[in-house]
């Protein structure tokens, strides 16, 4: 028997021939080869049990929860500034910085300035003690005026005297003495000076315009003014009475100007 040993060296497989892709033609060469397809969903699969695997497939391909980050601490607070140091005379530069704040030196007061302030304290004690020496000699000079330099009239010529005494007459709607009644209230002074016991009665009055307790007031105010010139003048205030009747005592009827000119008045009434 014959034995024949070939080698396969000697022998030459011959591939098949692969067809070459067509030439691109147009905008075709510039783009890109297209992407594989991707595969159909499980639920579009017409085999049942290889979707089922799939599903298993994606459900072990899930990646796991990320875990929670562990608790991070809070930024950590800057510390408080450090309190100033306590003390006078430190100037804080920087509220960190401290530096004594250097004081001129006081300079003592000198001989001369002393004794030029005491020379002129002298003086003004000197000026304040003759101040007083004259108001003394002031004081001394005023005195009041003795018993018998009053006079005193007779009742029946005080009556007569008192009788003259003028009335104060005022403007419409005014409770000021004009300076043409000033003298009229001088001389009525002068016989309430010279008989001080007796009681006076000061009466204001009003025209008829007005309401009733508007000219009780308005003529009321008219006698105190009169009451407080008597007093500027050196009048005793236990001697008069104030009393007003606004409207309800007229001299003079009518309602004229010329008779309201000579309701607005004060009267002076002995008691």
């Amino acid at each position: 028997m014959t034995f024949l040993l070939v080698s396969c060296a000697d022998k030459q497989v011959e591939e098949p021939d692969t067809p070459e892709p067509p030439p691109c033609v147009g905008d075709e060469c510039d783009a890109p080869p297209a992407p594989p397809a991707p595969p159909p969903p499980c639920d579009q699969d017409p085999n049942r049990d290889e979707r089922e695997e799939c599903k298993e497939d994606e459900e072990e391909e899930k990646p796991d929860p990320p875990d929670d980050p562990p608790p991070t601490d809070p930024p950590d607070e800057p510390p408080p500034p450090p309190d100033p140091p306590k003390g006078d005379g430190l100037a804080f530069v920087n509220r960190t910085e401290a530096q004594p704040v250097e004081e001129p030196p006081k300079s003592p007061p000198t001989e001369p300035a002393f004794v030029k302030r005491t020379e002129a304290q002298a003086i003004e004690q000197e000026k304040e003690e003759e101040l007083i020496v004259e108001e003394k000699d002031a004081d001394e000079s005023v005195q009041p005026p003795k018993a018998e330099e009053i006079m005193i009239l007779p009742p029946e010529e005080a009556d007569t005297a008192f009788s003259e005494m003028g009335m104060i007459y005022f403007a419409y709607d005014k409770s000021e003495i004009s300076s043409e009644f000033e003298e009229v209230i001088q001389k009525n002074y002068e016989w309430i000076f010279q008989n001080p016991d007796a009681q006076v009665q000061l009466e204001g009055h009003c025209d008829e315009r007005g309401t009733n307790e508007y000219n009780l007031a308005l003529g009321e105010r008219r006698a105190k003014a009169v009451f407080d010139y008597l007093v500027s003048l050196g009048a005793n205030p236990s001697q008069f009475t104030i009393v007003s009747f606004g409207e309800e005592r007229p001299v003079a009827y009518g309602s004229t100007e010329s008779s309201w000119r000579q309701n607005r008045r004060v009267e002076f009434t002995r008691l």
